[in-house]
């Protein structure tokens, strides 16, 4: 039996389909490599309408060729209140007979119970249909990047933000889990000088792993870092500006181990913004964390993601996100325009307001150059300086600060060590730099 995944947004929906896909593997099943399988597993994004959008219609056209397969939708479109889980199917089949024909394929599962899936899958297709040819034999993919989620879910219930109410509460996975996680990915790979690899720690709210079984990030960090290899190394991914606390910043500064970049979300430079945003900080507040990390991790990478038009921001709010981002000295910046979801405060309370969308796209391009020449700065502020590299398909790769270079090495899932020589390219919001490569593959 054969199978496919998919995923859209965050890398936390990524960790969450490495996770099926092992999981499969060791069932029996095989990766589909035509697009027809037996089981398909969606995980899907809501964060914006727009994403929303597009994970209905990558879920209609696959569906669409694949009308027996058995499919399985999780993920953020799928709202926590039962009541509404019918409404994500009628989305799905619309006016189309034939997808309305194999409606009963469709699996509906909230994101809080993703473990239903392999249950599922398990109990309704295993067993029930005693697939006696299905050999269960363990498999293992071997990556050169790992996705390991380490907590879920959000207790902030920004204005603007859907995800508490599909994702649920925080919570987090006990530190031995991770650690066994960690093991088990590493002892593929050290025993392997040819290979490298990079373990991404993911979370909704990352640096708030362990509030709810009294532990911390760095505490989880401390546990990891002995059983990571030489040819490992780990990376944070998006976190909350207020959760870095003294042990974090000391462990991140002082461990070769962990990549110098954080991501670190700022939504608006405007603190009359950021208040009606219920976010937990002033600008003030922001830029002198950001100031801090700068002075104490060296070589340090910071990216961000900022929302542009949020209701009644006006072009003076705008040019204080404009003044903040360039302060911050952001390399990258994701840029949302602003839109409201079922759910939130502002959807309740400020859904009258129109938006004025010709200004969010100016908005939206103002933000695009700078961070393209923030990115360019940054780059030419390293010429000349080294760098280890994991080289992915192509030749392109990541310093551990998060910048992405181009080589001419053919390849691929190994560290080479580069020495930036300029821009090679730039796409959209961020430069590519060029890579001399000064020891051998």
């Amino acid at each position: 039996m054969r199978y496919s995944t998919y995923f859209l947004g965050c890398r936390v929906n990524q960790a969450e389909i490495e996770f099926f896909e092992d999981k499969l593997l060791k069932f029996g099943f095989e990766p589909s490599k035509d697009g027809k399988a037996d089981i398909i597993i969606f995980n899907t994004c809501a964060v914006t309408n727009k994403a929303e959008k597009e994970s209905y219609r990558l879920i209609r056209k696959i569906f669409a060729t694949n009308p027996s397969s058995k499919i399985f939708i999780t993920g953020c479109i799928v709202p926590l209140n039962k009541s509404f889980i019918n409404q994500v199917k009628e989305r799905i089949v619309q006016d189309n007979e034939s997808l309305k024909k194999n409606v009963d394929n469709i699996y509906i599962i909230p994101s809080t119970q993703k473990e239903k899936v392999i249950e599922i899958i398990e109990k309704e297709i295993i067993d029930k249909l005693h697939f006696d040819s299905l050999e269960i034999s363990p498999k293992f993919i071997q990556r050169s990047k790992y996705y390991i989620k380490v907590q879920d879910g959000c207790n902030h219930f920004c204005t603007f933000c859907i995800i508490p109410y599909t994702r649920g509460r925080s919570r987090s996975k006990p530190v031995e889990q991770v650690v066994n996680e960690i093991k088990d990915i590493c002892k593929n790979i050290e025993n392997n000088s040819d290979f490298g690899a990079e373990i991404t720690l993911t979370g909704i709210c990352l640096g708030e792993y362990g509030l709810d079984i009294n532990t911390s990030l760095a505490k989880l960090l401390k546990a990891i870092i002995p059983y990571i290899p030489e040819n490992a190394r780990v990376r944070l991914s998006s976190m909350d500006l207020i959760t870095l606390d003294e042990e974090l910043i000391e462990v991140m500064a002082s461990s070769p181990k962990i990549c110098k970049f954080l991501h670190l979300s700022l939504q608006s430079g405007s603190n009359r913004i950021l208040k009606l945003m219920k976010r937990n900080y002033t600008i003030e507040q922001y830029l002198d964390i950001i100031d801090k990390l700068y002075r104490t991790i060296p070589d340090l990478g910071i990216s961000t993601d900022i929302i542009v038009g949020f209701p009644t921001e006006t072009e003076e709010d705008f040019n204080l996100t404009l003044e903040a981002a360039k302060k911050a000295k952001f390399h990258r910046i994701h840029i949302f325009p602003f839109s409201f979801r079922p759910y939130t405060l502002a959807y309740q309370k400020m859904r009258h307001i129109k938006i004025d969308h010709e200004k969010v796209k100016e908005f939206e391009k103002k933000l695009m150059i700078l961070s393209l020449e923030q990115s360019k700065n940054f780059i030419t502020e390293r010429q000349g300086k080294e760098y280890d590299i994991l080289v992915e398909e192509g030749g392109y790769g990541y310093t551990h600060n998060f910048i992405r270079i181009k080589t001419n090495v053919d390849k691929a899932n190994c560290f080479v060590k580069v020495k930036i020589d300029g821009i090679e390219e730039e796409k959209g919001n961020f430069a590519v730099a060029k890579g001399l490569v000064t020891l051998p593959v």
